[in-house]
């Protein structure tokens, strides 16, 4: 006798599947939730419940993460690390509960923690861990046998599409938000009085697009081209289309600047700069 549910060869008087836990039924009238737990050693109701209710409150706490996050982390990251919770987590449940593919309901939720964590950060580790934990919770508790292996796409269609999407996305953005930036009217000051260089470098930042957040940061260098002190002389978030902004770098020290370097940028951490310039410092 083959198990109707995984195909694997079971004995004719077995009353459960020995690889899935599936309840051998010959009456064709009974339904799903005939199947009983793939390990044997959980025998508790609750435990056999935990990676659903764990998989929900993953789902909401990804949603009130993504709600408290600063817009500095940027909005197409907010946006698609609140979706990927909520479809993938959805999925996840599916697989588990419907499909009773926990193997890769398991894989399908650290995709989602990965996603989560790869796009806001600390701002959503709380739902990463604990989508993580629902997956090794549902391995336990249901077993780790694949009765379509075809359904491995799933986890790897979704990372794969998100990817595209930022690419063709980021292309797009980058050629916009480079030529959408201009800096201009740059003025320098620097002082030396009791011991201390008192140092300014101001100028203009004009904006012909929206962004979520800009920021100007001046790293001022000395004679070893070392940088001595950086800076953020502007920032905003959601500054507005069409508008000039002045910004100011400052730097107060007994080391001698000889050069500022002018960044802009529109993530918190300097990781895409849509503008550099150089300051030679008198």
């Amino acid at each position: 006798m083959f198990c109707r549910s995984c195909g694997k060869e079971i004995d004719d008087d077995s009353e459960f599947c020995e690889y899935c836990g599936t309840k051998v039924n010959k009456d064709t009238n009974d339904n799903d939730d005939t199947k009983i737990n793939a390990n044997p050693k959980v025998n508790n109701e609750f435990l056999v419940k935990l990676p659903l209710i764990l998989a929900i409150i993953s789902i909401v706490l990804a949603i009130v993460e993504v709600l408290f996050t600063p817009m500095l982390m940027g909005l197409d990251s907010i946006i698609i690390s609140g979706l990927v919770a909520v479809v993938g987590g959805i999925i996840g449940i599916y697989l588990m509960e419907k499909l009773n593919e926990p193997l890769v309901a398991a894989i399908d939720f650290i995709a989602v923690a990965m996603v989560i964590f790869m796009f806001i950060g600390r701002f959503g580790e709380i739902s990463a861990a604990l989508f993580i934990i629902t997956a090794v919770l549902t391995l336990y508790v249901n077993g780790t046998h694949v009765n379509n292996r075809k359904l491995f796409a799933i986890p790897v269609l979704m990372v794969v599409l998100i990817f595209l999407v930022l690419i063709i996305g980021g292309v797009a953005y980058n050629i916009n938000a480079e030529n959408s930036v201009k800096v201009g009217n740059i003025t320098k000051d620097s002082k030396f009085s009791y011991n201390y260089w008192d140092t300014h470098v101001r100028g203009d930042i004009h904006i012909d697009t929206s962004f979520d957040y800009l920021s100007v940061n001046v790293n001022f260098y000395d004679q070893q081209n070392k940088i001595i002190h950086n800076t953020i002389g502007w920032n905003d978030i959601h500054p507005q289309s069409g508008k000039t902004y002045t910004f100011d770098g400052f730097y107060f020290g007994q080391t001698e600047p000889v050069k500022a370097e002018i960044i802009v940028t529109d993530k918190s951490d300097s990781s895409h700069i849509l503008y550099t310039q150089n300051v030679t410092l008198n």
